[in-house]
């Protein structure tokens, strides 16, 4: 990302309200003979249709734009004359008639504030000074808030300065000619796999891909913001500083490249603010072309990683005009209007204080044709604001538990106790020359008390758990082969409804066949020479015949068994369902491999996976009525009739897992790699209710419909129910997200 520290306030929005003519300080003011201080360089240039003045102080590396008029005033600002004599010049030699002491009082303190004007020797430097040391403590401070800190490591112009003449290129005409054509292409071919590219995002997070994450991740942030660094040289800036941004955790890199507003050209510092997010969106178009083409899954994992940070992050954060990085700093060149992220957060502070207290609203905040811009900036950078540091701390409290609460409680001072204990201050001081409205805000104030009451507390209903469920038949059962052999013949096709006792497969086995001729004969054989024996009154041989008969009479009794049961009968009245049925001619079969299965079509339940979290108060639900959503269906309902005693890792029915798109993480189990579903277990054990479904129920869904189960369990709050679903949600994301996929 880049920064820029020079988002400082213009003369309108610095200096408090304007002074009445006759108090005291403005009378100061207008006897006063303030210049500006001689190291300042100023650059008069048009833009947004109108002229403006950048400021530059070199010796703070800060910039500051102002008006036409206010830039003629800084212009006559040479120590010799009263700032009443230039309002009276002003207004006459340069016809700004309307140009009064109100305006140049303001101005005034704003110079005063920025530390512009010069004091005079030792005066001024100790403003300078102490000014340095409020920024040092500011910095020291920002240090100590452990969820949002920044520090400087180094100073990149040198390196830049070397590398300049072999990187320049990636910001030339025909090299965004490049960048547009790779981009389309890398986006046709997600388009044309996209279903591997959403899997592949299962176990991104895993641990045995850290390493490569935090390898990826410095190579892509020191690429971005040399890019950065590279395209401010370009076109003759300087960067002074490089350091890091740590972010809940997550380290994020910067550069200042705040003399990118030296450059007249709007165009040239739009280069520069996009410069970083341009390069790793190339980088992200060639790793999709790289996870297309390759075979190596250790690639395609690498290349994937490199997608998620290169392009989607950096779409998310970067490109993201509400946070102040890249994407707010380009808005800004775009739309012309300097300091937005500032001149929002001052118009919608004055809206809010004027509806909370009463104060007059502002209307020098910015120019008349930037105000709606401003004001829908303002508005959704607030909201934005909240969203991103609730989103964050919850993050912070699912992923590191104890700790992340903790982190929450300190995140929670910085960015909302410090605030407003800021805010405070500054209504107090408003308050002295405008008087808050108390009626206004004791009832506003209640009123949001009531609000959050009735939302955390006062209102309370059951909260309802979303699980995932399946319909399958009860009572189904899969035959299987009885003995191995070849299907010779099927006789009935997938969906089919069969009688009991109905021939379903034939399978045969030449080789059993022939062992029962064998007997067969054998026991012939034995009879004859029994008989044989009983004539010769040779006793001994014909009880040793008859022995060895009665012994291929069992051996014929279970061959003959084990042929009949090459044959497959119904077992009861049902459905036959199995797919590529006819497929299977021909081929061999093993005793004990599945053939088909067949269930009575009538008779179905629902099975519902439950979260462990949730089973204690579910448990009271069963025999009571449950809410059952499905694809096409209208919400039907039926009795929770049992809930297994134990929670159990194997899934309910694999098609509710994230491997076929459903909603439950799941690992290989005992960390093997195999695509057998029995090879899977789930992230976390949950517990399995069954719902008995009557013959109206049965007829209306669909063995293998999946839909969701409302489960109803204790009492919570709104405001409770909301914060457990987006912990919940929050939580599966990075279930999912640390799978060790195969």
């Amino acid at each position: 990302m880049i920064e820029l520290p020079n988002e400082d306030q213009t003369p309108a929005q610095a200096a408090p309200e304007a002074a009445s003519p006759k108090d005291e300080v403005t009378q100061k003011w207008l006897a006063a003979k303030p210049t500006l201080r001689s190291e300042l360089a100023i650059d008069l240039r048009k833009q947004g249709g109108r002229l403006v003045a950048i400021i530059e102080d070199p010796v703070r590396s800060k910039f500051y734009q102002v008006g036409n008029t206010e830039y003629h005033f800084l212009m006559m600002l040479d120590g010799k004359r009263t700032v009443s004599e230039i309002i009276k010049a002003m207004q006459h030699g340069r016809g700004y008639v309307n140009f009064d002491e109100a305006a140049a009082v303001k101005i005034c303190t704003w110079l005063s504030n920025m530390n512009l004007t010069d004091a005079g020797g030792a005066s001024n430097s100790g403003k300078l000074y102490q000014a340095a040391q409020a920024k040092e403590k500011q910095k020291l401070i920002g240090l100590l808030n452990p969820v949002s800190f920044k520090f400087h490591l180094m100073n990149p112009n040198g390196l830049l300065e070397r590398i300049l003449p072999y990187t320049q290129w990636m910001f030339t005409k025909w090299m965004l000619v490049v960048w547009i054509i790779t981009g389309i292409f890398a986006g046709l071919l997600v388009k044309a796999d996209y279903t591997r590219f959403c899997e592949s995002a299962t176990g991104i997070l895993s641990a045995d891909r850290w390493l490569w994450l935090l390898i990826v991740w410095v190579v892509l942030k020191v690429i971005h913001e040399t890019a950065h660094g590279v395209a401010c040289k370009k076109y003759g800036g300087d960067v002074p500083q490089a350091g890091m941004l740590v972010l809940l955790l997550a380290p994020l890199a910067f550069v200042n490249v705040t003399s990118s507003w030296r450059f007249s050209d709007r165009r040239q510092r739009m280069v520069v603010s996009a410069a970083g997010m341009y390069v790793e969106l190339f980088i992200a178009f060639l790793a999709i072309i790289t996870w297309y083409y390759t075979g190596s899954k250790m690639v395609s994992d690498i290349c994937y990683n490199v997608v998620v940070m290169a392009g989607i992050s950096t779409i998310l954060f970067n490109a993201n005009p509400l946070l102040r990085f890249d994407g707010y700093y380009l808005l800004t060149d775009m739309l012309g209007i300097v300091n937005l992220y500032g001149k929002g957060q001052a118009w919608f502070n004055n809206r809010v204080r004027n509806f909370l207290f009463g104060f007059p609203l502002k209307h020098d905040i910015c120019s008349a044709h930037e105000l709606k811009l401003v004001g829908a900036y303002g508005l959704c950078s607030f909201a934005w604001r909240i969203i991103l540091s609730v989103s964050l701390l919850l993050i912070a409290s699912t992923l590191l538990g104890g700790a992340g609460l903790i982190l929450a409680a300190i995140g929670g001072v910085f960015w909302v106790w410090m605030p407003m204990v800021q805010n405070y201050k500054q209504i107090k001081a408003t308050a002295a020359q405008s008087p808050i409205n108390k009626t206004r805000f004791a009832t506003i104030m209640a009123g949001v008390a009531v609000l959050v009451f009735m939302c955390f507390v006062g209102i309370q209903a059951p909260a309802v758990t979303r699980a995932p469920a399946i319909v399958q038949f009860k009572d189904e059962q899969i035959l299987r082969a009885a003995a191995d052999g070849f299907v010779k013949e099927i006789k009935v096709q997938d969906g089919q409804t069969v009688s009991q006792g109905q021939l379903l497969v034939r399978i045969e086995n030449p080789e059993i066949v022939q062992e029962l001729k064998t007997l067969q004969q054998n026991i012939a054989s034995a009879r004859i020479q029994a008989r044989i024996h009983r004539q010769r009154s040779e006793i001994s041989l014909q009880q040793a015949e008859l022995a060895k008969l009665n012994s291929l009479q069992q051996q014929l009794e279970e061959t003959q068994s084990r042929v009949d049961e090459l044959d497959v009968f119904a077992p009861f009245d049902g459905v036959v369902f199995q797919r590529n049925l006819s497929h299977m001619v021909g081929k061999f079969v093993k005793q004990g491999d599945v053939l088909m299965n067949f269930a009575d079509p009538k008779s179905k339940q629902i099975l519902t996976s439950i979260d462990q979290e949730q089973i204690k108060a579910i448990k009271s639900r069963i025999d009571q009525p449950v809410r059952f959503s499905f694809a096409g269906v209208k919400t039907v309902q039926a009795k929770l009739a049992s809930i297994d005693p134990k929670a159990s890792d194997v899934p309910v029915d694999m098609s509710l897992t994230a491997r076929a798109g459903g909603q439950l993480p799941v690992r290989p189990a005992n960390n093997a790699e195999s695509d057998s579903e029995s090879e899977y277990r789930l992230i976390q054990p949950r517990f399995t209710g069954k719902i008995d479904l009557d013959s109206e129920l049965s007829n209306q869904l669909i063995a293998g419909q999946r839909g969701t189960a409302f489960l109803s369990g204790r009492k919570m709050s709104l405001g409770g129910y909301f914060v457990l679903k987006c912990r919940d949600w929050i939580r599966a994301k990075l279930q999912v997200a640390s799978l060790t996929g195969s």
